[in-house]
């Protein structure tokens, strides 16, 4: 069975900031009084229509939940090309190494979390994203049918296993960022105040960083070597450079600007590659699969034939399109 949010925290959702695919198929398939013809609410006598509230419903949050719903259906529409089954127990799955890497083993104190605890910081986390279960889960569903897909063609030699073992073992740094767009000088202007008054820096990237893998995580990265090339050379350079606790001034690395803080420095570990050798092949499948997925639902996007016919998100929808097929996005 698919994990599912107690009733009282599901009622909570629907009432923290206007959720789309929850409140979408709420407004779709309430009944109506005949006498009150489509009206949702009637204000001193005054019909609000359903119309209405369901172009509003659109307008603010239906580009978003339409470009989720393809993604899924371009994920599905390929595995299914390709002769596989997504079982439910596959989105399961899904779920349970999104919750695992999304919310901590335990709090503040070092206390292990109970299965409700990670529940309720999962809720936590989606309100503050102004997200839904429904719309969560509905890219728990992709990306099980886009790891089933890149899983059929991934397969790992001893090369690249020692170049993972390498990038695993060798001294690392452990660091928080937060990454804005370059161009976006209110939102870097906004953490660089934040900062500057004292707030706690994992608070300010949750808040205000665009990478939502990491800023979930406080602004958490994943340890990384000083040769590790899934990360830029001038943002691994700075990182070496600063001392624990530092935080950096705005680094510009392509199109991104971020400020590095360094929370420690991992010792390289005395250890042969076949002491851990399950372990680095599971490390480098999680990294490797999880970078191919985003290259191919973007290649999805970039080769689909797709016409959206509500005017009002036409014109939204084939501007977001020429970016993915232009390059100038790389996932949707």
């Amino acid at each position: 069975m698919l994990f599912r949010l107690p009733r009282v925290v599901r009622g909570r959702f629907l009432t923290a900031c206007l959720p789309a695919v929850g409140l979408f198929a709420l407004l779709w398939g309430a009944p109506a009084c005949a006498q009150d013809g489509d009206a949702m609410a009637i204000v001193n006598g005054q019909p609000i229509s359903r119309k209405q509230v369901v172009d509003k419903l659109i307008e603010t949050h239906g580009l978003a939940v339409l470009q989720q719903m393809i993604a899924l259906d371009l994920a599905k529409q390929e595995s299914q090309r390709r002769g596989l089954t997504v079982t439910p127990a596959d989105i399961q799955a899904q779920f349970d190494r999104a919750l695992e890497e999304i919310v901590p083993t335990s709090d503040s104190r070092g206390v292990t979390l109970t299965p409700e605890s990670k529940q309720q910081a999962l809720q936590t986390i989606l309100q503050q994203r102004c997200l839904t279960l429904p719309e969560f889960m509905i890219a728990m569903e992709r990306n099980a049918h886009l790891r089933k897909l890149v899983e059929a063609d991934f397969t790992v030699d001893e090369a690249t296993l020692r170049e993972e073992f390498a990038r695993l073992y060798g001294e690392k740094v452990q660091v928080r960022h937060i990454q804005v767009a370059a161009g976006d000088l209110r939102a870097l202007n906004e953490a660089l105040d934040q900062l500057s008054r004292g707030v706690d820096f994992a608070e300010v990237a949750r808040a205000v960083s665009i990478n939502q893998d990491t800023a979930a995580r406080g602004g958490m990265m994943e340890p990384f070597t000083f040769t590790d090339t899934e990360i830029p050379a001038a943002l691994r350079d700075y990182a070496f450079s600063l001392s624990v606790g530092q935080v950096s001034a705005p680094l510009q690395t392509g199109q991104y600007v971020h400020i590095l803080k360094l929370e420690g420095r991992v010792p390289p570990t005395d250890v042969t590659l076949d002491d851990v050798r399950d372990e680095v092949e599971r490390q480098l499948r999680a990294r490797v699969e999880r970078k191919k997925m985003n290259e191919m639902i973007t290649r999805l996007y970039q080769q689909a034939k797709i016409r959206v016919l509500d005017p009002q998100l036409k014109g939204d929808f084939e501007k977001l399109l020429d970016d993915f097929k232009s390059g100038r996005a790389t996932s949707p």
